[in-house]
Order: structure tokens, then C-alpha cells, then sequence
């Protein structure tokens, strides 16, 4: 081969011309590449050519085709091409250089070594790295490095060899690179280790503090490049063989939770380190937990908030921005002890410090933390709201704008604790909006009055419409885009609550904004567009179809034309609008069918550099589901990727996102979830897109990001259980227990194995919790609904009672580490954070689901199930237990009789729970109590107990209990008399009873009240005759219509059975119902 040529077509393709560099590119492919003598020229090129660039290109270019024409080059070649390969790692003067020869070597070892050939180069390596220059041990442990990154496990065996030598090169006195080179070389060795290997493991564990010490000189030395390097070794020691580092963990902590908070060095390290305790919390939270490290990571993130500064772009990634992110992080991954209880402990300290940082970093980290603890939050509210109180007064206009942040993430995460403080906050509001001196202010003001909205009751937003509307009106008025988007979104949060009492705001509001629907020169214009296109879906939901008709059309063309605008939020936005009209209109929104789900599938079937190959449905077929004809349409999951390991990538981008999540994955979430919603509501007119939604949203279960995942297996469900409501009125209804009395058409069955198939698979493997109970929450609403056919294959139930098993049980693979030891579980888990016991909770409710399919032959499946939800029941968390004994209470409802075996037991359990110091655990018994003694037919010590049974249940009928607890005990006392009425003294009981009528709450209560009135009627019970009137106040309403956004109070059934009493009552008395109007009309039917 002519060297020279090859040379000359080398320094074309680093000439700055796109032109030349073409051309060169496709003759140095063509040409020379093509052929198996290039790589010995490459190879004289990298070692002898007096221009770096040209020798770097050499050793890229050589490097890839070692794997095509190394084995068939001659022995003599490969002799000289090694030794020349190893004489210019020794002298190459230019490190980016000496890194891609040696990475050539790599190359050629990987496939010497395991066939027994160059068999000195491990000890050219070891003398190299042992040598007195430091140059030769930068060296020899740099190409260590790089082959042991190439050979994997094969070079594992010489592992004692290897931590000798690492065991003085870490401590190099002279050369940081050396140091460096061997923490990479030990962090790729610990991706081989496993405890199969216990000296190994132990010389590891010996080895990590060395490997520590080296970061700690790297930061105090500035060196960003070596510290990327480094940094990345220790966040993969955490998904690694856990045993490596857990002896030190602890101390891993420490030191990066110390890092973290040294302001003496450079924000970019501190940022890093704060990244590597979030990346703890996700692969090491039940260690983290364990050693009850929560309260020193959530103080030392409040202190380091205080740095917070404003002016910081919000994408720029700061310490004081990332420990807002880690509280954020805390919250959802520990329990709230080890979290929001320093927190609050903490909050007088900082809310009273002189200097407003403090101040500041309290109110911001309150705001962080609620999303993961709603729940605990909720129950601190009467401690917590005072203080905003105080800081949304405060003197300092930053601390001020931080509250107001805050009062919006109180009220996204808890819209009926903030909105129950309407009048307390509303006014404040919206004086500092009149009183705001500055855009910025104005502007927050409005985020939180569009957040707090959302809990205002309808009834009451009506009081704040006339004020806030013209404010609002005038603040869109304005030129400011981001008071623009503001007003409009405060605007849209008004409509929502406000429902028709928006209509005489309707007409003003829509020509406002009617130029910007199709907006578009600006960045600006684009970003208002979308937030309009957002808060037009509440508008419409608001005022309703037959309004916002007239509105439809050109709004419609609006969106669609933002899908296609190069924005990602307005082409989300448009999504969501498709789906706010689908909720609208329902079957009506089929003419826009054909293209906007096109545009859907679109979206989700965009290629994305991030997906992963898997087999997992090159076997699955899906019919066309529900339409004319037979056409078989394979979905195939495999995904071929050429992954080039040449690209080391940049390693900052590890550190922006720790799993990052792209604009077009947030886009597929968005994608997939809106099928749903317009598959769900046009039913029908859906089916002939009902295949192709079905094959995408397949695959997409098998996503990189979670929210596809999760809303992929989401709308699965929904599009079986809308063609299971297509089907029905083909069906009769659907009969608890297998083998299936009612055979669904075979279509409905086709979809139903797909669908089920799809989701065991995923299901068994899946390690993100929110995917997780995304199934859970999806099969026991489609069970309740569908009955057993999603159970009818055996494989299918006893899968699904396999994973709820391990659910509860806290054993399942989204609830454990990577890699730790079950038996380290039980005690650490015994605290849970909200988020992982709402997955317990999905558990549970799947059980209901199981039983409401099952009916009675449930209680064979109980045993499994019942074993560790009557441990929740006798948690010490009161969430726990109030779950818990609500579930055992439902389950009980479906399996009937059959739950005689266990009545003893359970029955101890709830007359125990009566009492319990939780309220909601009391209301929950009290519920599962009345249900139990109707279903059982043990009822004898049940009903022997009813005397003290009642006793417990009288305070809950107080003035002043929760409206749900009164509905409980007013049910359980109903289903009592129902099961032995002449055990219950009724001249005692029914005037308490009946003096909490009619329910305000928990209308599902109402079935048994009125079935017990109704019937002790019909036995011509002379205490009921005379509490008649008592009565009748509480049928009027019952009888009457719901009030707007309500239920009906009763069922179809016992309305009809009720106004047959009203009649009867009527004929008994005429004088008695004539001022009750609901009761006239029932006459009259």
C-alpha cells in the first residue's frame, strides 16, 4: 500500500473543508480502509508521523479495523505491529494521542489474550507500571486500564497480581495520572468482582479508601477533566457487586455529603457530589434508610439552600439548585421520619434567622419536600400554613417570591388542605398583586392563584370570580409574555373550579386570547401559545361542549399545526388539548379522528438514539383487533443498534441528568397517555385505529424512560376495557368466578392475551415503582370492571398472585437495591416512604380486584394475601393500618359466607381497631365490621359483642367527626340491624343513627342505611313509624339531584324502593310530605 497516499488522504480529511473532508472520507473508505494492509500502514503512521492530528486519526482509523483484519494478518505483521504499538505508547508525547494507541492495543488484546497469544503483554505492563519514570507508569497503567476495560472477565483470574500492583500505584508519590489511571483501572475491575470471590472482594474493600483520597487530591488540585473521570468510577461502584463498598459506605457518604458543602472549591465538584448522594438514594436508598442517613443528608441540603441565588438560570445546575433537587429526591425515597420530621424540627431556626437566606432556604425546601410526603405533609398543616403565613408577609422581596413558589407546590400536591385555607389566602394574594411592584411578582402571585384554585369548592370560587377575573383580565392585557402566561393559566385554574359559573367570564376571555392561538414568530409567542392551548382545556371542560363549539375548529387547526412548530411543549399541549375535546365531545370527537391519531403514532414511533434491543415480542401477533377482516400485523421488538464504543461520549452529560430523560421521551409519555383518553371517550369510533394503538403501545412497554412504560401499559388497559364496553351489549353480565360463566367474543379475548402478555412481562422485571403501580392500579380497576376473563388462563392468575405476593411482602425487584441481601430487608423496611407504600396500597387493591373477579373462591387465594395485609393492620404506621383492615373490609364484601374460617380472627382484629388512636383506622374498622357480620353466617360472637360493638361506635357519630368516619359508623350500625335485628335496641339506637342523616359524604354508606329503613318498614317496626319525620328530611335530599361535580347519594335500586316508602308513607299520612319538594315529585312518579 502506498503509505504516502494514505498519509495525503489523511491531512485532507482534517482540513477545515466540508468539500475535501467529504471526498477524503469516502476514498480513505474505499480505498484503503477496504483493505487489510491498511492497518500496518496506519499503524507505522500513528508511531512515526510528525503531525498529532495525523496520528491520532491514524490510531481511530486503526483501531477499527482490528477486528476485521487482525486474526487474518500474518504472525511476522502481527510481531512488528505489536512492538511498534507498545514503543509508541512509551514515547508519544501528546496524551489525547498516547490514549487512542493505547486503546489499540486494546483492541489487539482483546483478541489475542484469549486465544494465548501475545502473552508478554500483561508483563510489559506490569514492568511498565512498576518502572522508576513516572512516564512509563502513566503508561503502563493507562493501556492496563484500557485492556482491562476491553477483556472483562477474562483478565479477572490474575486479580491477586493485579491489586499488587494497584496497591502502590494508587499511592504514586509522583504522578496523579498514575494515580488516576489505576481508580479507572479498580473501578472497571470492581465491574467483575462478585463475593464468588471473597479475598478479592476484601482486598477491594482494602483498596477503597486509597481510591477516595486520590478524588480528594484530583478536586484540591482543580483538575476538571480528572475529576469527571474519577467522579464516574464511584457512581459506578453503586450499581456494582454491592459487597465492594458496603463497608465503607457510610464513610462514602460522609465524604461526598462533605464535599457537597466545602465552599472553598469549585461549584462544579460540589454539584457532582450531590449527584452521586442522589444516585445513593436511587440504588442504595434501603442502605441510606438503614443506617438512617435521611435527617443528615435533609440538613445538610437546607444548609447548603441558603447559597440560592435568583439570578441562576434554571437549567443552570448549582449546589444550592441540585440540594433543592436531593430534598426533592429525599422525600420520595425515605420515610417521612427521616426526612420532613428534621425538616419541620428545623424550620423555626431557619424561618427566625436574622439573614434572609435562611429564611428563604426554609420556605424553598418546605415547597421541595411535599410532593414525596403529601400525606404526612397534610397531617402537619396546622403547623405548617402559619408559617407560610408569615413568610408570604415577610420584609424581604426574595423571601417573599420563594413563598409564593412554595404556596403553589403546597397547593399542586394538597389542593384540599390549601384550598380549605381559601379565605385566608385568596385576598392575600391578590393584594400583592395589587400592590406588586414588579413583573416577577405579579407574575408568581398569579402561579399561586392558579394552584390554589384547584381546592377551592365551586360554591365558593363564585365569591372570588367578580374580583379576580378583571385583574386577571388586565395582567393578559399587558406586553410582559411571562405575565401573559401567568394571567391565562390563573385564568384557565379559575374556569376549572369555577364549572358554569365561568360562563359570563367566557366570551371576554376567549377573544383575548384568540390572536395568540396561532402566534408563532417568536420564541415567546410559541411558549404563551402552548400555556393558552393548556388552559383552553379547562376552559372547555368549564363551560362545557355546546359553548365552546364554536371555538372548536380553528383551535383544533391550532394544535395541529403546533405539532409541527419544532416546540415540545406546544406539540405536548396540542396533545393534551386533543384530549381535553375527546373528554368534551366523546363520540363526537371522531370526525377528528384521522388526523390526529396519525400524529399520534407518529410521535411515538420516532426513532430515538437511546433504545434497547429486546426479543422479548418477536413472537407476538396482533389481529386486527374489533375491525373488518383478518390482516395479521407482527410486532417486532427488536432494535438493532450499531452502539460504536469508540465514542467515550462527553462525561459531563452523566452528571447533567443522572438518567436522562430527552424532549421526544417526554413526548411519547404524553402520546401514549392521550390514546388513552381519546381511545377511552370515542369507544366506538376508535376501533379502526384500535390495532395499530395497540401493536405501538406493545413496544412501548418496553421503553428506556418510565413514563412511556407506564403509560403505555396504562392505555393497554384502557383500550381493553373500552372494547370490553363495546362488546357488552353482546355479552351478558359478567359472573364472579372460573371457569368463566359468560364467554366473551373471541376478539375481546385476542386483545385481552395481548394485553395481559405484554404486561406479565414487564411486570416481572420492572424496577422503577411508578411503572409498577401503574399495573397494579390498571388490573385491579380492569378485574372490578371486566371480571375474571383477565384471570381466565391459569398461567395469568397465578403470575399476577405471584407479584402481588412479592409486592406485599416488600420482595418484588422495584422495592429492593441492587444487588443487596434480602435478609437485611425486614427491619429497614418497616418505615416506608409515601411513595413506596402507595405501591403496598396498589398491592392491596389488586387483591380487591382478585376478589371482586373471584367472588366467593377468592378465600382459597386468601391465605398468601392475608398474611401480610393483617400484618399491615397491626402496623405501627397508621396509614398502614387504616389500609389495611379498608382492604381485609372490601374483600370480605366479595367473598361472601366463605369467609366464615376466618371470622373469629378477623373479628377480634376490627373490635380491636374500633378503638384504635388513628381515626381513619377507627372509621376503616367500623366499615369492615358492619360488613363482616352481614356477609358471615358465624355471626354468633359478633353479635353477642353488639352491645359493646355499638359503644365504640358512638363517638363516631359526634358532632364534629370527618363526614367519611360518620358514614362508616352510620353503615356499620345499619348492616348490624340488617344481620340481626332483634339484637339492637332500636329505641336507642335508630334517633342517634338518624341524627346524622342524610350523609355528606361517603354516599356508598347510603345503600345499607336505606335498605335497613326500607325493610324495617316492611316489618311494620313501630320505632321506625314514629321517627318518620325525622326521616323524611333526610329522604329529601337523597331523592333530590346531586349537587354539580357529586355522585348520585343512592343506587337505582333503592331509589325506586325509596319513593315506593314515600308513597307508602303518603298513603299512611297525607300531611307529611308536602314540604319537601323532591318527595312531591317522587309521588308523581
Amino acid at each position: 500500500m502506498d503509505q504516502q497516499a494514505l498519509i495525503n488522504v489523511l491531512e485532507h480529511v482534517i482540513k477545515p473543508d466540508t468539500q475535501a473532508i467529504a471526498e477524503a472520507t469516502k476514498a480513505l473508505r474505499n480505498d484503503y480502509l477496504s483493505k487489510p494492509e491498511c492497518l500496518p500502514a496506519l499503524v507505522n503512521i500513528l508511531r512515526t508521523h510528525e503531525n498529532s492530528q495525523i496520528r491520532q486519526l491514524a490510531a481511530v482509523e486503526a483501531r477499527q479495523i482490528v477486528p476485521k483484519y487482525w486474526i487474518p494478518c500474518p504472525a511476522n505483521d502481527k510481531v512488528q505491529i505489536r512492538e511498534a504499538l507498545l514503543q509508541a505508547t512509551i514515547h508519544e508525547p501528546v496524551s489525547v494521542v498516547k490514549s487512542n494507541v493505547a486503546r489499540v492495543v486494546s483492541a489487539i488484546a482483546k483478541l489475542d489474550l484469549p486465544d494465548g497469544e501475545w502473552t508478554d503483554l500483561i508483563g510489559f505492563l506490569f514492568q511498565a507500571a512498576g518502572s522508576e519514570h513516572a512516564s512509563d507508569r502513566e503508561v503502563g497503567t493507562y493501556v492496563l486500564y484500557t485492556v482491562l476495560e476491553s477483556l472483562e472477565e477474562d483478565i479477572v483470574g490474575q486479580w491477586e497480581a493485579l491489586f499488587g500492583l494497584f496497591s502502590r500505584t494508587i499511592k504514586d508519590p509522583e504522578s496523579l495520572q498514575v494515580r488516576l489511571n489505576t481508580l479507572l483501572s479498580l473501578g472497571k475491575l470492581g465491574e467483575f468482582l462478585s463475593v464468588e470471590l471473597p479475598d478479592a472482594v476484601k482486598a477491594y474493600q482494602h483498596a477503597l479508601p486509597a481510591m477516595v483520597e486520590v478524588l480528594k487530591d484530583i478536586v484540591s488540585q482543580d483538575d476538571e477533566k480528572k475529576a469527571n473521570q474519577a467522579f464516574e468510577v464511584f457512581q459506578t461502584l453503586l450499581i456494582v457487586e454491592s459487597a465492594l463498598i458496603n463497608a465503607h459506605f457510610k464513610d462514602l457518604l460522609i465524604f461526598f455529603m462533605d464535599l457537597a458543602s466545602n465552599k472553598q472549591i469549585d461549584d462544579g465538584y460540589r454539584t457532582k457530589a450531590i449527584s452521586f448522594l442522589m444516585s445513593c438514594l436511587r440504588y442504595k436508598k434501603l442502605k441510606v434508610q438503614g443506617l438512617k442517613f435521611g435527617p443528615d443528608l435533609t440538613l445538610r441540603a437546607l444548609e447548603i439552600a441558603t447559597e440560592f441565588k435568583e439570578e441562576e438560570e434554571e437549567e443552570e445546575m448549582s449546589p444550592s439548585r441540585n440540594s433543592l433537587a436531593i430534598l426533592d429526591y429525599l422525600s420520595a425515597s425515605l420515610p417521612p421520619s427521616q426526612v420532613i420530621v428534621p425538616l419541620l424540627n428545623a424550620l423555626p431556626q431557619y424561618i427566625n434567622h436574622q439573614d434572609p437566606a435562611y429564611r428563604r432556604a426554609a420556605i424553598l425546601a418546605l415547597g421541595y419536600t411535599v410532593e414525596g410526603a403529601p400525606d404526612f405533609v397534610s397531617s402537619q398543616m396546622s403547623y405548617i400554613f402559619p408559617l407560610v403565613l408569615r413568610l408570604l408577609g415577610d420584609p424581604v422581596a426574595d423571601v417573599r417570591k420563594a413563598t409564593l413558589g412554595t404556596i403553589a407546590r403546597l397547593a399542586d400536591d394538597l389542593p384540599e388542605e390549601i384550598g380549605a385555607e381559601h379565605a385566608q389566602l385568596i385576598p392575600l394574594l391578590v393584594q400583592i398583586i395589587d400592590t406588586a411592584d414588579n413583573v416577577e411578582t405579579m407574575s408568581r402571585a398569579c402561579d399561586a392563584i392558579e394552584a390554589a384554585l384547584v381546592g377551592v369548592s365551586q360554591s365558593d370560587i363564585t365569591t372570588y370570580l367578580p374580583e379576580l377575573m378583571p385583574r386577571l383580565s388586565k395582567m393578559f392585557a399587558q406586553d410582559d409574555f411571562k405575565l401573559k402566561s401567568s394571567a391565562i393559566a390563573s385564568i384557565g385554574s379559575a374556569a376549572s373550579s369555577g364549572g358554569e359559573a365561568f360562563l359570563p367570564y367566557f366570551q371576554d376571555t376567549m377573544q383575548a386570547i384568540s390572536p395568540f392561538v396561532s402566534a408563532k414568530d417568536s420564541e415567546e409567542q410559541l411558549d404563551l401559545r402552548g400555556i393558552i392551548i393548556e388552559s383552553l382545556c379547562s376552559i372547555a371542560n368549564a363551560v362545557g361542549g355546546k359553548a365552546f363549539s364554536q371555538f372548536v375548529e380553528p383551535l383544533m387547526e391550532s394544535a395541529k399545526e403546533g405539532l409541527h412548530l419544532n416546540h415540545p411543549r406546544l406539540k405536548e399541549t396540542s396533545f393534551s388539548f386533543f384530549s381535553a375535546m375527546a373528554r368534551v365531545y366523546e363520540e363526537d370527537f371522531q370526525p377528528f379522528l384521522e388526523t390526529v391519531v396519525p400524529a399520534l403514532f407518529e410521535s411515538l414511533e420516532q426513532e430515538e438514539s437511546d433504545m434497547i434491543g429486546d426479543d422479548t415480542f418477536d413472537d407476538l401477533v396482533v389481529n386486527s383487533v374489533g375491525a373488518e377482516g383478518t390482516e395479521k400485523v407482527a410486532i417486532d421488538g427488536t432494535i438493532d443498534l450499531d452502539l460504536d464504543d469508540d465514542d467515550e461520549g462527553d462525561e459531563d452529560d452523566l452528571w447533567e441528568e443522572l438518567d436522562t430523560v430527552n424532549a421526544l421521551a417526554l413526548e411519547k409519555e404524553v402520546a401514549a397517555d392521550t390514546l388513552g383518553e381519546i381511545l377511552s371517550n370515542c369507544k366506538r369510533g376508535f376501533i379502526p385505529y384500535l390495532t395499530k394503538t395497540v401493536e405501538i403501545l406493545a413496544m412501548k412497554t418496553q421503553h428506556p424512560y418510565e413514563g412511556v412504560r407506564a403509560n403505555a401499559v396504562a392505555t393497554l388497559w384502557r383500550a381493553f376495557a373500552t372494547f370490553w364496553q363495546i362488546n357488552e351489549d353482546q355479552m351478558e353480565k359478567w359472573v364472579p368466578g372460573l371457569p368463566l360463566a359468560v364467554q366473551p367474543p373471541q376478539d375481546v379475548i385476542h386483545l385481552r392475551d395481548i394485553v395481559v402478555k405484554c404486561t406479565l412481562e414487564l411486570w416481572k422485571e420492572e424496577c422503577e415503582r411508578v411503572v409498577v403501580s401503574e399495573i397494579c392500579n390498571n388490573i385491579a380497576a380492569t378485574l372490578k370492571y371486566c371480571g375474571p376473563v383477565i384471570i381466565q388462563e391459569q398461567e395469568a392468575l397465578v403470575e399476577i398472585s405471584s407479584q402481588v405476593v412479592l409486592l406485599l411482602a416488600k420482595k418484588h425487584v422495584c422495592q429492593q437495591d441492587i444487588d443487596e441481601d434480602e435478609a437485611d430487608y425486614q427491619e429497614i423496611q418497616e418505615d416506608s416512604s409515601e411513595l413506596d407504600w402507595q405501591l403496598i396500597e396498589g398491592a392491596m387493591d389488586l387483591c380487591v380486584g382478585l376478589s371482586a373477579a373471584l367472588g366467593p373462591q377468592f378465600v382459597n387465594a386468601w391465605a398468601p394475601f392475608g398474611q401480610p395485609i393483617l400484618g399491615f393492620a397491626s402496623s405501627s404506621e397508621p396509614r398502614e393500618r387504616a389500609t389495611a383492615v379498608g382492604i381485609i373490609a372490601d374483600c370480605i364484601k366479595h367473598m361472601g359466607n366463605t369467609i366464615d374460617q376466618y371470622t373469629p380472627q378477623l373479628f377480634k382484629l376490627f373490635l380491636h381497631k374500633l378503638t384504635d388512636e388513628d381515626a381513619r383506622t377507627k372509621s376503616h374498622a367500623a366499615y369492615a365490621m358492619g360488613m363482616l357480620v352481614l356477609k358471615t353466617d358465624k355471626k354468633e360472637e359478633i353479635v353477642a359483642a353488639y352491645p359493646e360493638i355499638l359503644e365504640k361506635l358512638e363517638p363516631l357519630l359526634q358532632v364534629g367527626t370527618a363526614a367519611k368516619s360518620v358514614g362508616n359508623a352510620a353503615g356499620c350500625i345499619a348492616r348490624m340491624i340488617l344481620a340481626a335485628p332483634d339484637n339492637v335496641n332500636l329505641e336507642q339506637t335508630l334517633p342517634g343513627l338518624f341524627s346524622v342523616l342524610p350523609l355528606t359524604a361517603d354516599f356508598e354508606e347510603n345503600e345499607p342505611i336505606y335498605e335497613m329503613i326500607i325493610k324495617l318498614y316492611q316489618a311494620n317496626n313501630q320505632t321506625i313509624f314514629q321517627l318518620t319525620n325525622q326521616l323524611l328530611p333526610a329522604f329529601n335530599t337523597v331523592l333530590g339531584a346531586p349537587a354539580p361535580g357529586e355522585d348520585e347519594q343512592i343506587t337505582p335500586e333503592v331509589r325506586s324502593q325509596l319513593i315506593e316508602l314515600i308513597k307508602f308513607i303518603h298513603g299512611k299520612d297525607q300531611n307529611l310530605v308536602g314540604n319537601f319538594p323532591n318527595l312531591v315529585q317522587a309521588l308523581q312518579s
